[in-house]
């Protein structure tokens, strides 16, 4: 059973120098080898059978230029990939180090003062309480880092099928148990069967509980599948006052926004899985009269032979 944020490892073969002797190397003994049978195979005379040896000498080299040519520009053309994905990865953990630097310094300046005025307060409790809401706040940075080593990988852009609606219907349940004031409502269709970009669980938990942090404990929240031949789309609207300018650059931002503002680690994830997945994300007015974040994604079909998988939110 595979779940929303979980996608099988396909290994992909690159072209290292080994593999592309080897592939000469079977190219070249098949070459001499089968040829060789026809040629004898056609004629006994001696004159032709020089010339075509002549002929098949040219067209081998020409054809075997050629190969290594093609094989060497493909190598060329992964190296150049590979390097292009490092330097990305590269960028978002620089990103990502600054932001969470950021938050933990907050964080710690806040425990430390706390802590201190509880030891000296008669009565500790209001202190202790926001010691507790931010020791949970380290904790949410502690699992989107995790998070974060498998956002940039080839896994963000592989896809597994699921049925969306009940992917998506489940997420919010979990979000009813831990927010039971929030009004969190599913508008889709019985079934939507597709191949779902991995990790798009954690993007919808997130723009769930974001919705609900900034509308209030009793926001009202609807989570919008749709979607056509080609497109599926993800709504998440909501009530409340609308995403703030800080975290709004880490959906809508330069990298340079986000760096400077060093806030949004949540919707910052939820940009990457999706530009990742070669997905369109927009922030628009919600009919409910706060915001509406919209997750696009090019529809692919599964295999016909291929069972949809049992999904199990994002944690």
């Amino acid at each position: 059973m595979a779940s929303l944020d979980e996608i099988p490892s396909v290994p992909m073969p690159r072209l290292t120098p080994l593999r592309i002797a080897g592939v000469y190397l079977v190219f070249g003994l098949s070459w001499i080898y089968l040829s060789d049978g026809v040629l004898w195979a056609l004629t006994d005379d001696g004159e032709i059978r020089l010339w075509i040896e002549a002929t098949k000498g040219t067209l081998f080299v020409l054809v075997s230029s050629g190969l290594i040519y093609w094989l060497t520009r493909r190598a060329r053309h992964t190296y150049a990939e590979t390097q292009g994905r490092l330097e990305k990865r590269n960028r978002e953990l620089s990103i990502f180090h600054r932001i969470v630097r950021h938050n933990l310094r907050n964080v710690a300046t806040v425990l430390t003062g706390r802590a201190e005025a509880a030891a000296e307060a008669e009565d500790p409790d209001p202190h202790l309480a926001v010691i507790e809401r931010k020791s949970d706040r380290l904790r949410t940075l502690a699992e989107k880092a995790s998070l974060l080593r498998g956002v940039s990988d080839d896994q963000s852009a592989r896809r597994v099928q699921q049925d969306l609606c009940q992917a998506v219907t489940e997420i919010c349940d979990q979000h009813r148990e831990s927010d039971p004031d929030a009004d969190i409502a599913v508008d889709c269709p019985d079934c939507i069967v597709t191949m779902v970009p991995a990790r798009i669980g954690f993007a919808v938990s997130e723009l769930v509980e974001n919705a609900i942090v900034h509308a209030g404990p009793d926001a009202t929240v609807v989570v919008t599948v749709d979607g056509d031949d080609e497109y599926f789309r993800i709504t998440v609207d909501d009530d409340g006052p609308g995403i703030p300018d800080v975290e709004r650059t880490a959906i809508e931002g330069t990298v340079e926004d986000v760096l400077d503002h060093s806030e949004g680690v949540g919707l910052w994830l939820v940009r990457l899985i999706v530009e990742n997945a070669g997905g369109d994300l927009a922030v628009v007015e919600s009919d409910l009269g706060g915001t509406a974040v919209r997750l696009t994604f090019a529809r692919v079909e599964p295999d016909e032979d291929e069972e949809p998988a049992v999904t199990v939110p994002a944690g």
